[in-house]
């Protein structure tokens, strides 16, 4: 797996004939493809805002979850281990791993639908080191442990807020979330998604760079959309 650590970083900007105290900011996140299974730093719980997912591909391709029946907003979308910079995926060699129909239907209800459960863990689960079903055991673990605030559990009209007022939200109901554990991500000015930070043992712990509120939604206010029969 390649050098991730502070050290290592300024060491190699010095190599590179560029003083760190000079840089305009540290090198940007990226993915390592096949790391070591199971060596990572933390964890990120993804809550997908499903409205925004159905307001651009979701409703065009029928996908579950945008069924007016079903009036999903916020989803569980998966449990992303991390480095303190940058994230690996698809920690597998040859075949596709396998998830087991018991283990998708255990997760109905708070994710998406079963191509989300398969995608979740060839892409991010095969990192932990874990089986399927202990790896989605801990998503929904995870996934239990945190309050949805009130003014985002079903709205019944369209909100205009600022990424800190949806995290102010979230830690008012959530006493022991702080600051740095919580980003929004925004797409086209709507609200995408919410990442709230773990430790490996599932403890509250501070974001790495990877989830950095100023690079995942800069804007000052975005839009929230709500489901489209709630219109």
């Amino acid at each position: 797996m390649p050098p991730r650590s502070t050290a290592l970083s300024a060491l190699a900007m010095l190599l590179l004939g560029v003083a760190p105290g000079l840089a305009d900011k540290g090198p940007e996140p990226h993915a390592y493809r096949h790391a070591e299974p199971g060596d990572v730093d933390y964890y990120a719980l993804v809550l997908s805002w499903s409205p925004t997912h159905c307001l651009t591909e979701g409703h065009e391709r029928g996908d579950v979850q945008c069924d007016p029946d079903r009036q999903a907003d916020f989803v569980l979308h998966g449990l992303w281990p991390q480095y303190d910079l940058g994230w690996p995926e698809d920690c597998y060699h040859g075949e596709r791993p396998w998830i087991s129909s018991d283990v998708i239907q255990e997760m109905q209800g708070i994710m998406p639908d079963k191509e989300v459960v398969i995608h979740e863990y060839k892409t991010h689960g095969t990192c932990t080191g874990l089986s399927p079903s202990a790896y989605f055991a801990k998503a929904r673990k995870a996934y239990e442990q945190v309050t949805i605030p009130a003014a985002l559990d079903d709205p019944q009209t369209q909100l205009f807020l600022s990424p800190e007022k949806i995290e102010s939200e979230f830690q008012a109901v959530n006493d022991w979330l702080q600051p740095d554990m919580i980003a929004v991500t925004c797409r086209r000015g709507n609200l995408f998604d919410v990442r709230i930070c773990f430790s490996t043992d599932l403890e509250p712990r501070a974001c790495g760079a990877n989830i950095d509120q100023k690079r995942l939604c800069p804007l000052q206010r975005i839009t929230v959309p709500v489901s489209r029969s709630d219109r």
